[in-house]
């Protein structure tokens, strides 16, 4: 049991670039497709069946607060409307583990910037939740 036990993989060893660069300030990383589904009534049938329509990617990442990444990356965005081109690679790399899970996320759009915020007494971390346009593994344990 203890073989099965150390292969879980630890969290502690996942990665995040954004365009290219390593964010090591991460704390969480998160994204997940929606599977969208229209209902279908089969003529004869009395229970409904799904029919798969698409899908959509969103996630978040929570980043310990030590820079202005974000907003820099973001850009005047917000104020010319002319939006940066965002790529998201996470990798989750445990040593101990069969292998590394590696997922490329394009298209990527992020939908608020936290302009400024703080609390008294408290470490601070940034969450950034983001839609995506596509995404392919690059590896899979």
């Amino acid at each position: 049991m203890a073989d099965v036990t150390n292969k879980i993989i630890r969290g502690t060893f996942g990665r995040l670039y954004v365009n290219g660069q390593n964010l090591a300030n991460v704390k969480s990383f998160e994204v997940k497709a929606t599977i969208n589904y229209e209902t279908v009534d089969i003529n004869g049938d009395l229970c409904q069946q799904q029919r798969m329509t698409g899908y959509s990617l969103a996630g978040t990442m929570t980043l310990h607060k030590i820079d202005s990444f974000i907003a820099r990356t973001l850009g005047d965005g917000l104020t010319t409307g002319v939006m940066p081109k965002i790529k998201i690679v996470g990798v989750v790399a445990d040593p101990d583990s069969n292998g590394s899970e590696r997922v490329e996320i394009y298209d990527v759009t992020l939908d608020e910037v936290t302009l400024l915020a703080f609390t008294n007494a408290s470490v601070g971390e940034e969450s950034v939740p983001f839609k995506a346009g596509g995404y392919h593994f690059i590896d899979l344990i």
